[in-house]
């Protein structure tokens, strides 16, 4: 199974796709996208929804910070 959770490098939050049993900072799969909570610009979040509903229609679960990300 696959789970779509964050990864910090620096002071960026990635979103990775992982196998379930991974660790947080283990192989990645696909890298979805990128949430930056220091700047206040545009690109403060990006995501590519594409890879996103396909990786959820696969079977893939969103944790849970993840989730509230999306859901604002």
């Amino acid at each position: 199974m696959i789970v779509i959770r964050f990864s910090k490098k620096k002071k960026i939050f990635y979103i990775n796709a992982y196998y379930r049993k991974q660790p947080v900072n283990g192989k990645i799969i696909k890298r979805i996208g990128y949430y930056n909570p220091y700047i206040n610009f545009k690109k403060k979040f990006f995501i590519n929804f594409r890879i996103l509903f396909y990786l959820i229609l696969k079977g893939a679960k969103l944790s849970k910070r993840v989730f509230q990300i999306l859901k604002i």
